[in-house]
């Protein structure tokens, strides 16, 4: 039990804390700006897909980041907590952490449970599902989430960084 608290143990769990939100950082950039531009301009390769099958492509690999994003999501929400309690920083600088830790949660949940599920039921209805104003509404929405949870993870990855004792 000594170990848990000790300076090397908490020092370790902050590096690979550190090392995970920049990981998913990575893997969101990856996924929504590399993945996007190349399936969805995929005829410039050659290859013939339409913006619907385009989109089932793309909704696959966010499927896949989904299972990255609620693991994530669950470490953040114990490590910030632990975090809060245990961390000799100024109240400032906790706040920030734990206020970016929160709203990244939030909104990892709301992409992964509520937004990416509504886009596979409409794809699964079909083509003309995905063409309707409350798809493209809720498509703007998911799309607008994931940059909240890209800046938020980058504010919390910098301040740890930045302010790390």
């Amino acid at each position: 039990m000594k170990f848990l608290f000790s300076k090397t143990f908490i020092n370790i769990a902050s590096a690979l804390y550190i090392w995970l939100i920049g990981l998913t950082i990575g893997a969101l950039v990856a996924c929504g700006a590399f993945s996007a531009s190349v399936i969805f301009n995929a005829n410039n390769f050659g290859i013939e897909l339409s913006k619907f099958q385009s989109g089932i492509l793309m909704t696959q690999i966010f499927l896949k980041l989904n299972i990255l994003l609620i693991a994530v999501s669950f470490i953040i929400t114990i490590f910030e907590i632990i975090a809060l309690r245990l961390s000799n920083q100024t109240k400032i600088i906790k706040i920030i952490l734990f206020l970016s830790g929160a709203i990244s949660v939030i909104c990892i949940l709301l992409f992964s449970l509520y937004y990416t599920p509504f886009i596979v039921e409409q794809q699964t209805i079909g083509h003309i599902a995905t063409q309707s104003s409350k798809f493209d509404a809720m498509h703007k929405q998911s799309e607008m989430v994931a940059n909240i949870i890209f800046f938020s993870l980058s504010i919390n990855l910098l301040f740890r960084l930045i302010y790390r004792k």
